[in-house]
């Protein structure tokens, strides 16, 4: 069963990271939500996901498939 939780859609890592760094002090999990290959030019990898977290002091958890063509990552602040 997919988690309700708060869902930020990005489309690049440096997205990501942007959103990372306005959020740092969030405490709440959240969903990252990415698109799957299909969409090569908004494509953003698990491990990329998992790099830019890691890398600004989130930990992630379970990935879901998501409707279409989106995945969502679970993503806590450490």
């Amino acid at each position: 069963m997919i988690p309700k939780l708060r869902r930020i859609k990005i489309s690049s890592v440096q997205e990501l990271k942007n959103w990372l760094a306005k959020n740092s002090k969030l405490e709440q999990e959240v969903m990252i939500v990415t698109c799957n290959k299909q969409s090569r030019d908004k494509h953003v990898s698990s491990d990329q996901v998992r790099d830019a977290l890691s890398a600004n002091g989130w930990t992630a958890g379970q990935s879901y498939t998501l409707d279409g063509n989106l995945v969502g990552h679970v993503a806590s602040h450490n």
